[in-house]
């Protein structure tokens, strides 16, 4: 499911306080400097925050848990969304890429470029045969539905 902004949230306690971590994922066959800029952009957009929409999808999946830690950090997710009190370094960024090609230089380069008021992160997958792998999951996604 599309969530509108944010390809994956973290969110669990450092000690007693909330925690989260936004992340932008990105599979091109060659990684370039101008797709490391268009998620960088999306990492920063709204002030580095997740989107409310991303945040009450993940929160309301917590809340349907039988588990009380779940409902705890769920209801903790959706009082985030409605004061956005937690500060900017407690929400963490990460960069996940997969692509033909190495690491791309422009990685390395964002990571260094970006601010110190949180902690970023990067990880680039390494897939040879990109465009075949990318094909087979598509495929196999696809016959989940017919099983």
């Amino acid at each position: 499911m599309a969530m509108r902004g944010d390809d994956f949230i973290g969110a669990g306690y450092l000690g007693e306080h909330l925690w989260l971590l936004k992340g932008e994922a990105k599979s091109n066959a060659v990684l370039g400097k101008s797709t490391v800029t268009s998620a960088r952009k999306v990492l920063d957009r709204d002030s580095g925050r997740c989107t409310p929409d991303s945040l009450l999808f993940v929160a309301n999946r917590l809340l349907e848990s039988t588990d009380a830690a779940d409902n705890a950090l769920g209801r903790d997710l959706r009082d985030e969304v409605g004061v956005k009190a937690l500060s900017s370094d407690r929400i963490d960024h990460m960069l996940f890429t997969v692509s033909g090609n190495g690491p791309h230089a422009s990685l390395r380069a964002d990571l260094g470029a970006a601010g110190v008021d949180r902690d970023h992160y990067v990880v680039n997958l390494h897939i040879d045969d990109h465009q075949a792998f990318i094909a087979k999951v598509f495929k196999e996604v696809g016959d989940l539905g017919n099983n």
